[in-house]
């Protein structure tokens, strides 16, 4: 873009001199706008008809990922390959502490279909948040109660409605 400012520029310039020893001094100034105003309306034509052919390049890669994408879902669903769906998961803790929560983050991040780095807490609220969970919410539960004692069938339930986990460590 900003070469072809410079390009118009000097375009302009290099006309701007080389008319002003050929035209008669009347009619000098009102060509030389002319001029420069025909220079930077060829500038701007050809930056619009570059933003027209990015636009439409943006469109057609848009279009083939979207392709691609139902492709490969025709042909895992022809396999019997099933996805395992993203969501967020929220953890309520009523009742714990901070170094309970930290604790239990700990062992939320080491949990299949958990990105540990998606994992936040709020100690005032007392709940966990999973940023990215890829799996079933009851299977994460399961999954908590292998690996922490305080977590039992007692004190734990879920809620799909909610896509979150109640933890009651009082």
């Amino acid at each position: 873009m900003k070469s072809l400012i410079i390009l118009s520029s000097a375009l302009f310039l290099f006309v701007l001199t080389a008319n002003a020893q050929t035209i008669p001094s009347t009619n000098k100034v009102d060509a030389s706008v002319n001029k420069a105003n025909a220079a930077v309306n060829s500038a701007n034509a050809s930056v619009n008809n570059a933003g027209a052919t990015a636009q439409n390049a943006v469109g057609t890669a848009q279009n083939a990922k979207t392709q691609v994408k139902g492709t490969a879902d025709q042909v895992g669903n022809l396999l019997g390959i099933k996805k395992k769906t993203v969501s967020s998961v929220l953890i309520k803790v009523p009742g714990a502490n901070r170094a309970k929560i930290k604790d239990l983050v700990a062992v939320v991040k080491t949990c299949d279909g958990v990105d540990a780095k998606d994992v936040d807490f709020d100690d005032a609220a007392q709940t966990i948040t999973i940023g990215t969970y890829k799996g079933k919410l009851n299977d994460l539960l399961d999954n908590l109660e292998k690996k922490t004692p305080t977590v039992t069938d007692n004190n734990a339930s879920t809620s799909k409605a909610e896509n979150s986990i109640t933890i009651n460590l009082q």
